[in-house]
């Protein structure tokens, strides 16, 4: 996600690489799995999509994404 304001960054501290979705509250990585789930849960609620389809979006975002690419 693009990051702008600090309540974007992990911890809320803007010299942390990674987003508040992908972080704790203390601004570490979260698990793959755990962002993977979230994501998905994120897709189908605002895009009212099937997990199927959700899973696949979210599958081609995360591999774009440099914490993420396999």
């Amino acid at each position: 996600m693009t990051m702008t304001k600090a309540e974007d960054f992990g911890g809320h501290d803007q010299n942390n690489k990674h987003c508040v979705y992908c972080s704790d509250a203390e601004g570490n990585l979260k698990s793959r799995n755990e962002v993977r789930e979230g994501m998905i849960q994120f897709w189908m609620s605002r895009e009212n999509i099937d997990r199927e389809t959700a899973e696949e979006k979210t599958d081609s975002y995360m591999s774009s994404q440099p914490a993420w690419r396999a």
